[in-house]
């Protein structure tokens, strides 16, 4: 807090600027073309930044096709762009209420854990591996999971530019309704047959035993 006894300082009054150092009158038609310049490009990045906001944005009225979609707009880490997965506001977005709080679970894990330790997940749970390529060219393919089923659907994609198709991930989203609209209640990865939901149940119930272990 500042002293209520300090003084403005006393600075002597300055004499006006002489006529040469005024803008030449030349120069305010290009100084008002560089503002108006300016303020084009300024629209132009706030109206960009605005549409990438929007096409990540789920709305009740979104298939699970397009929740899905949304997912990996709003969460490409190889564009420094990653979901919040400790944020109950983000996570409700695209998860059901259960895996939310499963999310949640993890988070605290991951902040209990003793320094130096590893705890929690330890892959990227979207993505569903540790490693990406840092210059991907994301494509992502989405379609009816086989055999078909409600809310049931594959998503594919490779993880780094030189993969051939057989290399490429492949999970398997279960999608419910809730109020909200269509929401993630489960993320299978197929190629180590487990779930995120059973992923993070272990990780829950091992947290839990060595809590326990710690306190017997």
């Amino acid at each position: 807090m500042r002293d209520a006894n300090l003084k403005l300082a006393c600075f002597p009054a300055r004499s006006p600027l002489p006529v040469a150092a005024l803008p030449s009158m030349s120069l305010i038609p290009q100084l008002h073309s560089g503002i108006h310049t300016n303020m084009i490009m300024l629209k132009a990045l706030i109206f960009a930044l605005l549409t990438v906001v929007a096409s990540s944005a789920v709305v009740a009225e979104d298939g699970p096709e397009e929740v899905i979609r949304a997912l990996y707009k709003a969460h490409r880490p190889w564009e420094h762009k990653e979901l919040n997965l400790r944020s109950r506001a983000v996570l409700s977005k695209y998860f059901s209420p259960e895996l939310t709080k499963l999310f949640l679970k993890n988070a605290q894990v991951e902040r209990d854990c003793p320094k130096g330790d590893l705890c929690g997940l330890e892959f990227d749970p979207i993505l569903g591996s540790q490693d990406f390529d840092d210059h991907l060219d994301f494509k992502l393919r989405i379609t009816e999971a086989t055999p078909p089923q409600t809310g049931r659907f594959e998503a594919r994609f490779k993880l780094f530019n030189g993969e051939k198709p057989e290399q490429e991930q492949v999970l398997v989203f279960q999608l419910i309704q809730v109020k909200n609209g269509w929401r993630i209640d489960d993320i299978i990865y197929t190629k180590h047959n487990t779930s995120l939901k059973a992923v993070i149940t272990a990780i829950l119930k091992e947290a839990a035993d060595f809590k326990e272990g710690r306190s017997g």
